[in-house]
This record gives C-alpha cells, sequence and structure tokens, in this order.
C-alpha cells in the first residue's frame, strides 16, 4: 500500500513513472496470486493505494475532477460508447475478433456482470490510463492530441498479452480504438467516472452479444 507513495516521495521527476510501473505490473502479471491474494482483491488494493499515494499530485492525478460525481456525463458515456461501436463492430467483424454469440443471464447475473466490469476492471483501467496516464502526457505534452493518442496506443499494447494466441494484434487494434473513445469521453472534465461507463458499456455489450 505504501509502496507507489514512497515512490512519489523519492523523485517528483521519476517517482510517478515508478510509482504506475509498482500499482500496474504487479496486477497485470498476477504477482499477487503468489501470496494467496486474490486478482479481484489485488485490484481494489492497487485502486485505493493510487488514489492515496496521487493526491498529493495534482499534476498527475487530478483526484477532485476524476471523481467529481456533478461533471460526470452521461451523455459523453453514452455518445463514446456510440462513436466507438459504429466504428469498432464492423472492424471487430472485418478483422475476426468479434463474432454474435447471445448470452442471457439472469437479472441478477446482469447487475453483477455490471458491478464487477465497473469496479474490477473499468474503474481501476480509467484511473491508471486516463486519469493518471493520460492526465500526465497532457501536462507535459500540452497536446490534448498526442496525449490521447499516445496512450490509447499504450492501452493497446497492455492488451497485447490477452487472449489465446500471443502477441495478439487484433486485440492491440480493437484496444487501441477503445483508448481513444476512452480518452475523448475523459477529456473534457477529466472525469474517470464518465469514460468508465463508457468503458463499461463497451464491455458488457461485448460479454452479453459477442465474443
Amino acid at each position: 500500500m505504501a509502496s507507489p507513495f514512497l515512490c512519489l516521495r523519492a523523485s517528483r521527476k521519476w517517482g510517478p513513472l515508478v510509482a504506475i510501473l509498482v500499482l500496474w505490473l504487479p496486477i497485470e502479471f498476477s504477482l499477487f496470486r503468489m501470496i494467496g491474494v486474490s486478482q479481484a482483491t489485488a485490484i481494489v488494493i492497487g485502486m485505493v493505494a493510487g488514489i492515496l499515494a496521487f493526491r498529493s499530485r495534482p499534476d498527475v492525478l487530478n483526484v477532485a475532477a476524476a471523481f467529481n460525481l456533478r461533471t460526470m456525463n452521461l451523455s459523453d458515456a453514452a455518445l463514446h460508447f456510440a462513436w466507438f461501436s459504429a466504428i469498432g463492430l464492423p472492424l471487430g467483424f472485418a478483422i475476426g475478433f468479434i463474432y454474435p454469440a447471445v448470452r442471457w443471464p439472469s437479472v441478477d447475473g446482469i447487475i453483477m456482470l455490471l458491478a464487477g466490469i465497473f469496479l474490477l476492471n473499468a474503474l481501476p483501467e480509467e484511473i491508471l490510463f486516463r486519469g493518471i496516464i493520460q492526465h500526465s502526457l497532457e501536462s507535459v505534452t500540452k497536446s490534448p492530441i498526442v496525449s490521447l493518442m499516445v496512450t490509447a496506443l499504450i492501452f493497446g499494447m497492455a492488451h497485447l498479452n490477452n487472449g489465446p494466441s500471443l502477441p495478439n494484434y487484433r486485440y492491440f487494434v480493437m484496444a487501441t480504438l477503445a483508448g481513444i473513445a476512452y480518452g475523448l469521453a475523459w477529456r473534457r472534465h477529466r472525469n474517470v467516472l464518465t469514460s468508465t461507463i463508457t468503458h463499461t458499456l463497451v464491455n458488457v455489450v461485448w460479454r452479453l452479444f459477442l465474443r
């Protein structure tokens, strides 16, 4: 829990990068399972540790803006979900990444699916990639477009190790496109909750209607 905070204290210039790696890599490679900690628990621990640590560095993670319920925008979230769907669905079918596979869980199952994706998948990734990485890059480059595209590429590369065949280039393409949609949803108000809703909608549709 204290590791990212100590990294930030150790170096103002390189501390954020090291703190990001300390938070991300053990979860990405499921290292916590080696000590008997479930992946879900590790994600929650990492998310809480990151928020607490980066509160002292609003230039890296603007916590107040990221979780501001007043600026959370459902219209923006839905708009960028529709934008991604309009491009991503035809592209995904064309490259053989997805195909129709409808699954109809119970109402309780859908609620659990929504909650699980929101809390354990979409929110942690949006805090890291949009709230921290894209925000930091925009502060450094002074370019919303450069920070958006670089973050989307990093997000895509983070998915290269997902799937039956590695590296999974089709997943890289789709995740990079999704990263652009999420970054656009986040950008206007720097609100992680908005992009998290977009991210959740994409993943829920994928889980329920596609494979």
